[in-house]
């Protein structure tokens, strides 16, 4: 049923259900799986940062990366890792989807971004809308 996974994450604590989530259904679909991060700087800040911030903000991605593959160390599905910088998290997460063919999305139900109180997210909401393939949102 589900041959590609895209599990999209911030590090928050719903994301990382997400990542565990994702790991079960992989494991019993036998399923490829991708974790992937999206930093982004809006583009009236993007000029101003210095070059060691924006390596700062990448090494975060990388090290979310890293804690949400380190959950696959006792399974036998390995996942790939997909670090996006300067794109909006579900512009990002839409493009992955289409051009790498997944078929099921697996995200957070609300993120890192503590300002918005609904039951979900921005960036979950705008993938459901626009997602093309079916997508699971983990509380």
């Amino acid at each position: 049923m589900f041959n590609k996974i895209l599990v999209a994450t911030d590090g928050s604590e719903n994301a990382m259900r997400a990542v565990k989530a994702g790991r079960e259904i992989a494991t019993r679909f036998k399923a490829e799986i991708t974790l992937l991060y999206a930093a982004y700087v809006p583009v009236m800040y993007a000029d101003d940062l210095r070059p060691e911030i924006r390596e700062a903000l990448r090494a975060d991605g990388r090290r979310i990366l890293d804690a949400a593959a380190h959950l696959f160390k006792d399974s036998e599905i390995k996942p790939r890792t997909r670090l996006l910088f300067d794109e909006k998290a579900e512009d990002g997460i839409l493009r992955e989807t289409e051009n790498g063919g997944f078929d099921l999305v697996i995200i957070g139900s609300r993120g890192l971004d503590a300002t918005e109180r609904k039951a979900l997210g921005s960036t979950s909401m705008r993938v459901i809308e626009k997602s093309r393939c079916p997508v699971l949102v983990v509380h």
